[in-house]
């Protein structure tokens, strides 16, 4: 029998879990819709922000994860790592916990952030997100990341963990949303973070994962540019459309 493809979701927030956007309704919904479109085996990560009520959500911390170490430029940093089972679904959501990075707030950074601390938080959820894959042992066929606090997900894949075992073959797609916070990403930024802009041009987080991904899908109500694909506006149909863009990706011959 056949293994099931894997997707890793990885995003800023999904629902229940945190306040309703247009991409944590998305993130929530796809995993379920695409696994009754075809046979796929979704996992989704996102941050654990102080806002999530643990007791409600049955959030329990998963200890053979945590202490996974996460390289944050000239030092490391740990993640602890809690998860919850939405009910009658087959879905397990992983939670990226950080006292100094989620606990105080949610998705949005506070105006009091500068750029380079607007960056190390996404930086470290995207690492996090990757190095608890690892661990974990579990290998993506396609990573799914949304939102500005997922666009450094491509980036990553395609430059320090090019060759990283149960990563490097993943394809990545990126859905990009409208809450970019604008956050500068320069070279010497990326330099002091210790990650690499892959000499791409990416000036926001939507720049990285846009210009690194394998592919893009846009949310309904954003229009996509150049002709990029683009979610129907019923959502009944996102699970068949979004399973016939992962198989032509992960059906495609490399050139």
């Amino acid at each position: 029998m056949a293994q099931s493809k894997r997707v890793l979701f990885v995003a800023g927030e999904v629902t229940p879990f945190a306040e309703t956007t247009s991409i944590a309704s998305l993130a929530r919904a796809l995993p379920e819709q695409l696994q009754n479109a075809g046979d796929y085996e979704a996992r989704v990560m996102m941050p654990c922000y102080g806002t999530i009520n643990e007791r409600t959500h049955n959030l329990h911390e998963v200890i053979r994860l945590s202490g996974t170490e996460v390289p944050m430029g000239d030092h490391t940093e740990t993640v602890t790592v809690k998860v919850a089972s939405v009910p009658e679904v087959r879905l397990q959501v992983y939670f990226m916990d950080h006292e100094d990075y989620f606990e105080d707030g949610g998705l949005r950074p506070d105006d009091s952030q500068s750029p380079e601390e607007v960056v190390r938080r996404a930086l470290f959820f995207n690492r996090a997100a990757l190095e608890t894959i690892r661990k974990l042992r579990w290998g993506p066929d396609l990573v799914h990341a949304f939102g500005w606090m997922g666009g450094l997900i491509p980036l990553l894949l395609s430059s320090d963990y090019a060759d990283a075992e149960h990563l490097s073959p993943s394809k990545v797609l990126f859905t990009p949303d409208n809450d970019d916070p604008g956050a500068a990403i320069t070279d010497d930024l990326a330099d002091g973070l210790g990650f690499s802009l892959n000499g791409t041009d990416a000036s926001t987080f939507s720049d990285a994962g846009l210009n690194q991904a394998d592919g893009s899908i846009y949310p309904p109500g954003r229009p996509p540019t150049n002709g990029t694909v683009q979610f129907a506006a019923d959502t009944a149909e996102h699970g068949e459309q979004l399973a016939g863009l992962y198989d032509q990706m992960l059906n495609e011959v490399p050139a």
